[in-house]
Parts: structure tokens; sequence; C-alpha cells
């Protein structure tokens, strides 16, 4: 009688797992929402203004005000470029400071907002140069994909130029995918295993490449997450409107004045809630990721990593994380820890 050949099922990615306790992580570390509020203030894009018609009518008077106190608005836009550079550097330093955390809590370890900060600190330039890289490298692409297109629009060959912007759009989508992902993943590479950027660069790629199912399938859920946490406002708007928009009439017909501290009043509280909320989300989504890459990298192959400390002459780099690898649970999988 032959044996029966043994087979064992393949285990299932946690990707559930990994969101559960992502969750758990943020919620009984409250000083991760620090850092994701941080990271929310620094972040390019977090908040966007449109106008309307009324404001386009307007625009004439606005741009003479401009001209007569140049000076004045020349200032009043160093000082907010100014801020802007600050809050984004601070955010570098946050992401790294809630990495580090994360990585230090899933070991069992203690980490405090203090020793998370001190230790992001030292990672600021990498990641300045990542951030660098990776906008050009963006707007490089773009550059060559919309070129054509603009040339089609101006030499009037519309048909030509809708199906070139499709092909582009068709050709843009995945490239930013794997841009976008690579440099996540040199982040954590950098913080974690201290590889210089261009190291950091290819091994996160190789990571991607040889997991490209995995990171497709937990870039989807965090898409999906995002916007069910954008979702999770239209009933805060639709309150706020119905409570705000009466009482706003009601004052602007009592007195302007009372009407305008009101409006900056609606303006403050609703800053304020919803940067609280973005910043627990922030501190989620980056946990979330974090334990995303561990999982990932204690399974990935060493060849990448064994060709990134082939070109770092100075020092011995592993391509796992600093510590040994560990799994959910916080287990050691083996290797030695740095002293």
């Amino acid at each position: 009688m032959n044996e029966k050949e043994k087979t064992t099922p393949k285990k299932e990615f946690p990707y559930l797992e990994i969101l559960k306790k992502s969750a758990t992580i943020v919620w009984q570390n409250k000083f991760l929402w620090w850092f994701g509020l941080l990271i929310a203030l620094g972040s390019p894009g977090s908040f966007n203004f449109s106008g309307n018609d009324n404001q386009m009518e307007k625009s004439g008077q606005f741009m003479d005000t401009i001209k007569g106190h140049w000076q004045i608005v020349l200032v009043v836009a160093l000082v907010f470029f100014a801020l802007g550079i600050i809050l984004y550097l601070l955010s570098l330093i946050a992401k790294a400071s809630l990495i580090k955390s994360v990585y230090k809590i899933n070991l069992g370890k203690k980490a405090s907002f203090r020793e998370g900060w001190k230790e992001g600190k030292k990672y600021l330039g990498k990641l300045f140069l990542l951030g660098l890289l990776t906008g050009t490298v963006i707007i490089v692409v773009l550059l060559v994909l919309a070129t054509p297109a603009v040339y089609l629009f101006i030499i009037r060959s519309w048909i030509s130029a809708v199906i070139l912007i499709l092909l582009a759009v068709a050709i843009f989508i995945p490239l930013a995918f794997v841009i976008a992902v690579t440099a996540i993943l040199a982040e954590y590479y950098i913080v974690l295993s201290d590889l210089k950027v261009w190291s950091a660069i290819e091994t996160g790629y190789n990571l991607l490449t040889k997991n490209i199912s995995k990171n497709i399938i937990f870039s989807l859920l965090m898409l999906a997450a995002g916007m069910a946490f954008g979702l999770l406002f239209l009933p805060f708007i639709v309150l706020a409107l119905a409570i705000g928009a009466p009482t706003g009439l009601l004052l602007y017909s009592l007195n302007k004045i009372v009407f305008g501290v009101f409006i900056g009043i609606a303006i403050l509280v609703a800053l304020v809630a919803v940067l609280s909320l973005a910043s627990v989300f922030i501190a989620w989504k980056k946990t979330a990721w974090t334990l995303f890459f561990q999982e990932i990298a204690k399974v990935a192959k060493p060849e990448a990593a064994e060709t990134a400390i082939e070109k770092e002459t100075e020092k011995q780099i592993a391509a796992a994380p600093a510590s040994p690898p560990v799994s959910l649970k916080g287990e050691n999988l083996g290797g030695s820890e740095k002293a």
C-alpha cells in the first residue's frame, strides 16, 4: 500500500489580523496619535480649497488688492511657504518615529513619544531625499506622458489627443503604484535597517516584485479604508449644516459681528474635529503598513539584501529590519538583534 503524500495547506496571508492588530496597537498606545497628527499636518494635499462663481466674480477686485499691497502678500506667502516646509520636515520625523515605535511595540518592548521622536530624527535627511527622488520621478513621468497629448491639443488633433490621454492614464496608474509602494517599503528599510536611500529603493522594489499580489491586495485594502474614513464625515457634515445654517442665518440677521465670531468658531471646531480623526486614522494606517512590511519581509528571500550589502562598503546591513523579524504575535523568528 502506497503512502499518501502529506500536503500542508498554504497559509493564508493575515490581512485582517494585521488590520485588527493595528487598531489594537493604536488604541493602546495613544501617543501614536500625535505622530499621526504631525503626519497629517505635513502631508501635501491634505487640505483642498475650491471656489464658486461669486468668488470668480470678485477675483478682479482681489487681484487689484494684491497689486496694491504686493509687499505684504509676498511676506505672507513666504511665511506660509516656510511653515509648509517646517510641517513637512516634522511629518517626516513623525513618520520615522511612528514606524520605530510600532516596531518596538510589536517586539513586546516599551515605546514612548519621547523615545520615538529621538530615534525618528536620525532619519530625517534620508527620508527627505527619498521624498525628493520620488516626487521628481513622478513629475518626470507625468511630463513624458502629458507632453505628446498637450502637443496634439495645440495642433487641434482632438481625437488623437483623447486617445493618447487614455493611453497615458493606463500607463501612469501602474507606474504610480510601483513608485508609491516602492517608496513606502524603502521608508521601512531606511528606518528599520538603516539602509542608504538608493539601497533602500532597490531592496524595496525587489520586495515589491516578489510579493506583488500581496502588495496590490493590501494597497486596495488601504484605499478602501481611506474611502470609508472619508464617508464617515458625511453624517457630521449633514448634522453641522442642519444646525449651523439656520443658526448662522439668524445671527447674520441680528448682528454681523456676532455672525463673524460664530463662523470663526465653527471653522475652528471643524478643523479640530477633522485633524483629530485624521490623526487616529493616519496612525492606524501607518501602523498597518509597518506590520504588513514585517510580515512580507520575514519571508522574503535575502538576494535583494545581499545585493544592497555588497554596495554598502562602509558597514554590513541586514535586509530584514534591524532587530530579528517577528510575527504578528511578537514571536522572535530567529537571528540576532543589534546591540
